[in-house]
């Protein structure tokens, strides 16, 4: 195949890796190169097809790890409201029974079922120590007990 052919495939392949950022397409790329190198050397197509699965299963298992960890450095996680409700104050809507798992809270103006390890009442406060699927786990607010 021509070298130009590779060269081409290859351009597409870095242009649409700016799209994705995952460095898969770029991999794929500098195989592409290293393809058209073999091409433009006058290498046989096995031998082309040969350097273009060593040097991209190269890149993919030791170049790629690395960019993926240098630009993980980067990004800041952001909390979802889901898990932004954790550590919250919240106020017992429906009084909380552990054995029924019956119960709701009140946090940050939103309604969520809610379970307990003991029952609460209603207007009691608690405090949300974990969240499973859409229930929050509460626990009686100790300064409110003081």
């Amino acid at each position: 195949m021509s070298a130009y052919v590779y060269l081409i495939i290859a351009t597409g392949c870095f242009i649409g890796e700016l799209f994705t950022m995952e460095f898969s397409l770029s991999c794929l790329g500098v195989g592409l190169l290293v393809a058209a190198l073999c091409s433009a050397l006058g290498f046989g197509l096995w031998v082309q097809v040969i350097c273009f699965c060593v040097a991209s299963t190269l890149c993919w298992l030791n170049i790629r790890p690395l960019l993926l960890r240098y630009l993980d450095r980067f990004t800041k996680h952001v909390n979802t409201p889901a898990e932004d409700v954790i550590g919250k104050e919240a106020v017992v809507e429906t009084a909380i029974d552990p054995v029924k798992q019956t119960g709701r809270v009140k946090v940050l103006g939103e309604s969520w079922k809610a379970t307990a390890a003991t029952p609460l009442k209603v207007g009691e406060k608690c405090v949300v120590e974990k969240l499973d699927g859409v229930t929050l786990t509460v626990r009686p607010n100790k300064e409110e007990a003081k």
